[in-house]
């Protein structure tokens, strides 16, 4: 399933957090497109009675990486070649909050809406800076790794204050459950991906 998914979605972690969405793990998720991969992700919307959001500027990615967490604003009209952001809720109002919140740069309700710990949510607004933007933490824990997501594997979408979080811990298991509730193969993927350093 989550391989299918994937082909809308272009990675198969966006497609999880699709799944965690469907499943009411998340109320409100948050991922980048570029314009043309929006029609197919507009029609599983539809489909599926997801509300759908996207932001009223795009993003230029300031690294070369997929995942890049430092990026330049520009307006639609600018013609270079970059991301939305898209809001995904079961609930219209939630998802354009999001998009507000984000429009606002108001990092603490947009983290808080999106269901982070509030511990991470504080950490993140704390830390983050242009000159910082990446507060990624060695992480023996499997549930709060992101040292692999650049090979997309990863089970939270946020920063995690400390790889023993408790509470991005709870939210990792919780993801994990749901994948081996929909696809066993892509379960042992992701544990042997992130169980090795």
């Amino acid at each position: 399933m989550i391989k299918k998914l994937s082909l809308i979605f272009g990675s198969k972690t966006k497609a999880e957090e699709m799944v965690y969405l469907v499943s009411d793990a998340k109320y409100v998720v948050r991922q980048g497109f570029y314009l043309e991969e929006l029609p197919k992700i507009e029609k599983f919307c539809k489909d599926n009675k997801i509300h759908f959001v996207k932001s009223r500027f795009r993003v230029l990615l300031a690294d070369e990486n997929s995942y890049s967490n430092k990026g330049v604003r520009i307006p639609e009209s600018d013609k270079r070649p970059g991301m939305y952001f898209c809001y995904f809720s079961k609930d219209e109002q939630k998802a354009w909050l999001a998009s507000y919140y984000e429009l606002m740069n108001n990092d603490k309700d947009l983290g808080l809406l999106l269901g982070y710990p509030k511990c991470c949510v504080d950490f993140f607004c704390k830390r983050f800076s242009p000159n910082n933007p990446n507060l990624q933490l060695d992480s023996t824990n499997m549930f709060t790794n992101l040292t692999k997501r650049n090979e997309d594997a990863v089970l939270i979408s946020h920063f995690p204050c400390s790889s023993e979080c408790e509470e991005s811990i709870f939210m990792g298991r919780k993801h994990l459950d749901i994948i081996k509730s929909v696809d066993k193969d892509r379960t042992e993927e992701l544990i042997n991906n992130l169980k090795r350093n």
